[in-house]
Formats: structure tokens, C-alpha cells, sequence
């Protein structure tokens, strides 16, 4: 979700605005790293200590697999969007997309319909539930520290949902939102 579709489909009104810029944005995922780290780890250290956290990080030899694992992880972030957008936010099939952005060699999952805010917010938590929260709890029952360290980079990376929900925070649930073309966040269509 971290680039919008920038389409506004024909005879729509742009709407009041509800979004930040990207550089706020950005402070927030800043702040989110914290926040993130003490959901992912803190029930995992208070259970099995950092040893098995120390012992799953890579040696430098593994680095180019590591990058793989991340850039795959960060796509089927994008994918669990895409996903929620359809199931969540109930958007027609040909309207969600995914893009890849060139200034910032990211991927992104957008949706050029409407949906509701209530949706929009569904589908932006969803990957930090899905990829950040569940595995979290699976590596702290199991005790599996790799897991625990992949469940913290996801928790991280959905900084930006975070944003993004955080920008249509006083938008009512069932008003109708469009993914914003420039910023973080959406317009909110009038009626």
C-alpha cells in the first residue's frame, strides 16, 4: 500500500483529504521501529531470552540470502494488500494492482475504486497481523529465534500502514476512501 494508484475514476469528486506527506510518514515508521521490535521480541526474550535471538542472526557470508528472503518478504507484504483489498475492502478484481515505484525500488499494492475506510484500514493492518503479529506468537511458543527476527523486519515494515491508518484516523468507518495519487493516506469522497 505504499503507493497509491493516483487514478481517480471518472466523474468522482477529489474529496477532502486525509493523508501526510511521505516525509511524516517516514517519522512515523521511524517510531514504529521501537514499537515493533518491543511487540515482535519483548514476549519472546521475557520467554526464552536473546540467546536464540543472537544464535538466528545470519554471519555476513549469508547477507545475499538474507536480501532475497527480505525482498520476497516485502512483495508478499504487497500480495496480503492486494488480497485484503478484495476480500476487506471489497474492491472489484480489476481495480487493485500492483506496481513497483523507481525512486524508491519498492513494490506496492493500490486500488483504483473506492473502498471503505473501515476496509482500507483492514487491509493496511493486514500484513503486520498476518507477517508480523501471528508469526511473532508462533517463534515465542516455539521458541524459534529466526522466526522472531522475520516477524520483527515485517512488524517494521508495515510502518508505513501504520502511517497510512494513522492519517484517515478520524475518517468514519464506513465512508468511502480513495487511495491518495501523491501522499500517505486517501481522500474521502464526498457523501
Amino acid at each position: 500500500m505504499g503507493e497509491p494508484a493516483g487514478v481517480t475514476a471518472p466523474g468522482q469528486a477529489q474529496g477532502r483529504d486525509a493523508s501526510m506527506s511521505v516525509a511524516r510518514a517516514n517519522l512515523i515508521a521511524l517510531v514504529w521501529l521501537p514499537v515493533a521490535a518491543l511487540l515482535a521480541l519483548g514476549p519472546f526474550v521475557l520467554r526464552w531470552g536473546v540467546s536464540p535471538l543472537a544464535a538466528a542472526i545470519p554471519p555476513p557470508s549469508r547477507l545475499p540470502l538474507v536480501l532475497v528472503v527480505l525482498l520476497a518478504s516485502v512483495l508478499l507484504h504487497e500480495l496480503v494488500h492486494l488480497v485484503g483489498f478484495l476480500l476487506l475492502g471489497g474492491a472489484p478484481r480489476g481495480s487493485v494492482r500492483l506496481g513497483f515505484n523507481r525512486r524508491s525500488l519498492t513494490p506496492f499494492a493500490c486500488c483504483g475504486e473506492p473502498v471503505s475506510a473501515q476496509g482500507y484500514r483492514a487491509t493496511a493492518l493486514l500484513p503486520a497481523l498476518l507477517l508480523g503479529l501471528a508469526p511473532a506468537l508462533a517463534a515465542t511458543v516455539a521458541g524459534w529465534g529466526a522466526l522472531a527476527l522475520w516477524s520483527w523486519a515485517m512488524l517494521a515494515v508495515a510502518g508505513g500502514d501504520v502511517a497510512a491508518v494513522w492519517a484517515i484516523r478520524q475518517v468514519p468507518g464506513g465512508a468511502l476512501v480513495l487511495d491518495h495519487p501523491a501522499r500517505v493516506g486517501c481522500r474521502v469522497l464526498p457523501g
